[in-house]
């Protein structure tokens, strides 16, 4: 807040008593600004774009769920998909045993099955 204060205040001293930025003590033009500008830029190509690719893939993969796939949850748990509704899938573990997941928690499709 101080530092907007003292450009604020060396901006205004370059009109009224003719004195530099330098002289006041001031930053001259934008810099501080483009520096804020390049670091949201190198966040946004190292994090935020990275994961948006990622959840648009896995939205893409949770789409194309077809009954049989064989699919890992995000707690480890392998299974084939036995029945799709509209949020869940059932997946059959073994001859007696399907467990209802939410499909957002399908992390990986093994291998499709016809």
């Amino acid at each position: 807040m101080i530092n907007v204060i003292n450009f604020l205040i060396a901006q205004g001293a370059t009109g009224i008593k003719g004195l530099s930025p330098d002289a006041c003590g001031g930053q001259g033009g934008f810099s501080p600004m483009i520096f804020m500008v390049l670091i949201f830029a190198v966040f946004y190509f190292l994090f935020i774009r990275p994961s948006q690719v990622q959840q648009k893939k896995h939205k893409e993969m949770i789409q194309t769920l077809q009954k049989g796939d064989k699919v890992i949850s995000s707690g480890g748990i392998h299974g084939k998909i036995a029945q799709i509704k509209d949020f869940t899938v059932k997946i059959k573990i073994d001859e007696k045993t399907e467990l209802e997941l939410e499909k957002g928690m399908i992390k990986k499709v093994l291998r499709k099955e016809s």
